[in-house]
């Protein structure tokens, strides 16, 4: 075991290795999901409101949709914590921060998500 210089605790180290993965995964399915974002935006470019309204209330457009939402603002968070991590020089800043973006970013899920269910079921 190392010896420390006085006053020095020894803590547990955290791996980041978790975080990367998961980061990764996201990455990974927001390019899947982006060739459907553009399929989407194409389609409805060409629809009045009516038919937006319809197309976004079929069972496989709302699922798609908020597969874009959750997996999209999750990449999202992951991303601006490491941004946040490495650039915010104070830890206590860094951690208050941190759950501000994700408080954020929980919120805009949320609407997306009452928006796309009450399309689909109203």
């Amino acid at each position: 075991m190392a010896d420390y210089p006085a006053g020095i605790q020894h803590r547990r180290r955290i791996s980041g290795v978790q975080h990367w993965r998961w980061q990764r995964y996201s990455a990974a399915a927001m390019l899947v999901i982006m060739g459907y974002f553009v399929y989407v935006m194409a389609t409805l470019g060409t629809l009045d409101y009516a038919g937006a309204v319809g197309f976004v209330s079929t069972p496989l457009h709302a699922i798609g949709l908020t597969a874009m939402v959750v997996i999209g603002l999750l990449h999202a968070s992951l991303g601006l914590e490491v941004v946040i991590e490495d650039y915010v020089p104070l830890k206590k800043g860094r951690t208050i921060l941190i759950y501000s973006v994700k408080g954020v970013l929980a919120a805009i899920a949320l609407t997306c998500l009452c928006s796309i269910i009450v399309t689909a079921f109203v």
